[in-house]
């Protein structure tokens, strides 16, 4: 008597539209977690230290066939996290492993960053990591918390010019992560966004990206009375901030 062919497990035999529709619920709560958390009560924000990747990928390794189903999915939905220096400086060799649609489909990336990622960051050119086919939602950079101080104001200058001509990033997040930051981290914002004001009245920059069809030029009077707002914001969180004698704390101001 011949040997009867091993049933095909049922969830493959489906259509693939209706495996794609088991994945989507399967992926649906990654989208619930992108690697930071709050600290105890007072609401701050810090990277999770135990947030994995590979524990939210996990279904993909279950075959072959949900591995080619699910992977443009899952990227899709999973913010991916480098909280270690380390691999934070191979980001960009990790996504050259990836093929095109793949990166494309990414669009939340979060790494622990100090002065060397940030001195890197500022040679990116127009592209995050220097990599064309990112097509980022959001972007997070979370400062390296350590006894070591961070001296942002330092580079204030570079990232602002690297916002004005940045592409494939639509929303760009800095988080303290109770890090030490020389002149206080809400200065360095302050400093940045008035930095990145200046060079929109000079030119053209934003920081949430639009589609052409949606941007326009204005006359100075217009752009004025649009800005206003936000300047005098500005201007009551400067007022606001605690004085630090450092020198340093004002550099890119």
């Amino acid at each position: 008597m011949a040997p009867t062919r091993p049933e095909r497990p049922k969830l493959l035999a489906l259509p693939a539209e209706i495996r794609i529709h088991i994945l989507e619920y399967v992926f649906a709560d990654n989208t619930l977690n992108n690697g930071l958390k709050a600290y105890n009560a007072t609401g701050e924000i810090i990277v999770d230290e135990r947030y994995r990747v590979v524990a939210l990928l996990h279904p993909l390794s279950t075959c072959r066939q949900l591995h080619a189903d699910g992977t443009l999915l899952a990227f899709n939905r999973t913010t991916f996290v480098a909280n270690s220096l380390f691999v934070a400086n191979i980001i960009p060799g990790r996504l050259s492993m990836l093929h095109e649609k793949q990166i494309e489909s990414i669009r939340s990336i979060s790494f622990v960053a100090d002065a060397r990622h940030f001195r890197k960051l500022v040679d990116w050119g127009e592209h995050a990591f220097g990599v064309p086919a990112l097509k980022l939602d959001t972007l997070t950079i979370v400062l390296h918390r350590s006894s070591f101080w961070h001296y942002l104001f330092d580079f204030t200058t570079g990232i602002a010019r690297l916002l004005r001509h940045l592409k494939g990033v639509r929303r760009l997040v800095f988080i303290r992560n109770r890090a030490l930051v020389k002149g206080s981290f809400k200065a360095w914002c302050n400093r940045l966004i008035g930095l990145m004001m200046k060079f929109d009245h000079q030119g053209s920059a934003e920081l949430l990206s639009r589609s052409e069809a949606e941007k326009e030029m204005v006359d100075e009077e217009t752009y004025m009375q649009q800005i206003l707002p936000l300047m005098e914001a500005l201007r009551d969180s400067i007022e606001s901030e605690e004085w630090n004698p450092d020198p340093r704390s004002r550099n890119g101001a």
